[in-house]
């Protein structure tokens, strides 16, 4: 069995969280009130949360957040980028503000201790780098960051990136794994492990085997993968942490990852004002976050398929897992 659980620790060794560890995020790209947000579900999340540094930058007071058990502070790569992937989520576009490695590193300098951060490596997607370049780097963020939670975010390579579905060089990042054993937490974005859910479990799967042989005992996060389904599939590969933004927008149930715009009036009603859903939905789609983490050990715990869902959805599970096996190949009986 790939699925696992690990503790978190801080740099000072002490128990920050443990994994599976799911993150609700949260991003100026969704086009909402941050802030107003938090007001909203702060009294219902007592777990992670992630937001980037780049939108710490420009809204000073998500600087003074205290609520979260853990903060993932990311680089601010997504919100300044200039594609157009949010569209596949339903959210808008809005125009990107200037950013660069001195303001990130600026203002991740700047932050407090608590609650206790995890900061992520300088990304900026008009920058691709080689992984041995990305390595570089994030080990000079780090020395002059003291105090914080380490993670490296792989990005792919310059080679990669100019194209239009850029994926990350799965033989570079085997090749350099060695290297990684200085950072907390290793990290990619979900859609540059490749181009079909499977494929990203592949992926996800071959990394994690090559760590287990080499002994290299740090988390897997998968950035922009925290839903109703991917969730499981990624935790199956042998991933263990994952954030996302379909939260925000979509209703998070036993039925699947649905869209409040069409769903939330059956339920709620259709006189009900659209914001007044919205906000319902966060708060349930937490309690759904939870429940599913829970599950998620319990599964861990006992191997049974049904604590991922009914019988369709257990069965799905277990298929998809059969189904990586086969394509992994090889001796997996001990999985």
């Amino acid at each position: 069995m790939l699925a696992r659980k690990m503790s978190i620790r801080n740099s000072e060794g002490v128990e920050v969280g443990t994994t599976p560890m799911l993150v609700p995020s949260f991003s100026s790209r969704a086009n909402i009130d941050i802030c107003k947000i938090f007001n909203y579900v702060e009294p219902h999340i007592t777990g992670p949360i992630l937001i980037s540094a780049y939108d710490m930058h420009y809204v000073e007071q998500l600087t003074t957040v205290e609520f979260p058990s853990l903060m993932f502070v990311d680089s601010g790569g997504y919100e300044c980028a200039k594609g157009n992937e949010i569209s596949e989520l339903g959210f808008y576009k809005v125009d990107a503000n200037d950013w660069s490695r001195e303001s990130h590193l600026e203002k991740v300098a700047s932050l407090d201790k608590r609650p206790p951060k995890v900061i992520v490596s300088y990304d900026h997607p008009s920058e691709p780098q080689t992984i041995e370049i990305q390595i570089k780097t994030a080990k000079e963020l780090f020395q002059k960051t003291d105090g914080f939670l380490k993670e490296i975010l792989i990005k792919p390579e310059p080679e990669s990136a100019t194209r239009s579905k850029a994926k990350i060089d799965l033989e570079q990042v085997i090749r350099n794994l060695g290297q990684l054993t200085r950072f907390g937490i290793l990290g990619f974005t979900e859609k540059e492990l490749g181009s079909s859910v499977l494929e990203r479990m592949v992926s996800i799967a071959t990394i994690r085997g090559e760590m287990d042989r080499l002994k290299i005992n740090i988390p897997i996060h998968i950035f922009g993968s925290l839903d109703t389904i991917t969730t499981p599939l990624y935790y199956l590969s042998g991933a263990d942490i994952f954030d996302g933004l379909a939260w925000l927008r979509f209703i998070f149930s036993n039925r699947g990852t649905l869209y409040l715009d069409s769903y939330g009036p059956r339920k709620c009603g259709i006189e009900v004002p659209s914001s007044s859903m919205r906000i319902q939905y966060l708060i349930r789609n937490i309690s759904y976050i939870n429940r599913l983490t829970i599950n998620l050990e319990k599964f861990q715990l006992t191997g049974d398929y049904s604590n991922l869902g009914e019988k369709e959805e257990a069965d799905f599970f277990e298929k998809s897992f059969e189904d990586l096996k086969v394509r992994m190949g090889g001796d997996n009986s001990g999985w």
